[in-house]
Order: C-alpha cells, then structure tokens, then sequence
C-alpha cells in the first residue's frame, strides 16, 4: 500500500488545498480516476455539483490566487454584457437512471469530503474507529445507501468567509444553525447547507434528527428533502436570483 500521491480533502478542481496524508494512492485513484467501465467518478461529480455555485461567488470576487476559467463537462457559463446565462451539455441528462446514480456518487463524494477533512482537522483521534464503518463501507466499498437531506433557503442571503469561493474549506460548527450528534452532522459547503447519518442509526434517532434539526433552522430555511436525484440540489443557487 503506497502513499505517494497527495489526497486532497475538498477536490483541488474547487480550490481546495488541503489534503490528507492516511488516504492511500489505491483508494485516491478510486474517488478521483473516471473510467469507462464505471463512468463519472465520484470527485468528478462532487466537483461538478458544486462548480456551478462556486463559479457564481467568484463572479462578484477579486481573487488573490490565479482561479482558472471555469471548466464542466456537464455546464457551460455564457457572459454578455455582464450578464451570465447556464447552457446544459448533452452529457448532463435527466433520465431517472442517471440521476440517480449521480446523486449516490454526490453523496459519496459529499461524506468522503466531511470524513477526511473531520480526520484532519481532528488529528486522526478516531478515524478509524468502527463507529464509522457505516460511512466508510458506503463511500468508499459503495455498500448499503445513506440519506442525504439538502436544506432549502427561504431567502437568498448567503454569510461566506472572504476568499471562500476562492480556497473552500470545511469550517466545522460555522453556524449556530448547524446540528451535530453522534448519529448525524451537517456542511455548509459554497452556499449549500447538507446533513447526513455518519453512524448506525435507529427509526427514532432518525424521526428525531429530522425534527430537531429542521426546528433550530426554520427560520431561515423552508424545506429540508431526502435527496434521491441530483436536480434535487439546487447547485445553480436560483434562490439568489429572487
């Protein structure tokens, strides 16, 4: 088993710049090599649910690292006259089958993100210990599903750090709004707020994130949803438009 190459934690296609020193070459080339035997991988996905909406903040920013032009292959962003328009490719669809199986990627990617950058900022105190098995299995063995729930915004005011869009990071507890246990936790990740099991749970500690959480958060978000497709993410960020 080798350590070779560096492992970033948020996908570098993002600007992010941290990386993690226990993920092994072998498992780096699983999350990050598409192939075609099983297509789009799972950092390709992540980086494209989330381009969009970083390409939007970085629009409005003066940068202090040279960004690249924005690159997809499933979007391309138009500017005329200062004003920006989203054309979708062909290789996006919307079929059922496909998004669906973008969306578990997503939610493989969106986990290993959390999980490694958790381990690093933690000093790899428990990484491994077995209370994580759930979502290692699932991220990286592809084994069982776990539910994702994506927070929906009741108004477009988004609180960033300068130079987020920039250089994204994961600021655990950033928000008081934020809920965290020993079943569940959540992101706010480039203007997008997700929570997720991260341990085995029960039908009661389910029914009981769903409530606590969506009752300290309701008065900035209206709608929490189980995500099933990829369009069921608002990754073009609408709600800043109205």
């Amino acid at each position: 088993m080798s350590f070779n190459k560096k492992a970033h934690t948020i996908p570098s296609s993002l600007g992010g710049q941290n990386y993690n020193v226990c993920v092994c070459d072998d498992c780096n080339t699983f999350f990050g090599i598409d192939t075609k035997e099983k297509g789009y991988s799972i950092e390709t996905v992540l980086k494209e649910t989330f381009c969009v909406s970083r390409q939007r903040f970085l629009n409005h920013t003066e940068t202090k690292r040279k960004v690249g032009r924005f690159k997809s292959k499933f979007f391309e962003i138009k500017e005329r006259n200062g004003k920006y328009r989203l054309e979708i490719k062909q290789s996006f669809r919307f079929t059922p089958n496909f998004q669906k199986e973008l969306c578990r990627k997503f939610k493989q990617g969106l986990i290993k993100m959390w999980f490694e950058e958790f381990d690093r900022q933690n000093n790899r105190i428990d990484a491994f210990d077995p209370k994580f098995d759930l979502i290692r299995n699932f991220s990286r063995y592809n084994i069982g599903d776990l539910p994702v729930f994506y927070f929906k915004r009741s108004f477009g005011a988004i609180l960033m750090l300068n130079r987020e869009a920039e250089t994204p990071t994961l600021i655990f507890d950033k928000m008081i709004y934020l809920f965290k246990s020993e079943k569940f936790t959540e992101i706010e990740f480039l203007g997008h707020l997700l929570g997720f099991a991260i341990s085995d749970f029960s039908n009661d500690d389910f029914n009981n994130y769903l409530r606590t959480s969506f009752r300290i958060k309701s008065y900035l978000f209206k709608e929490m949803v189980i995500i099933d497709r990829l369009t069921d993410i608002d990754f073009t960020l609408n709600i800043l438009d109205k």
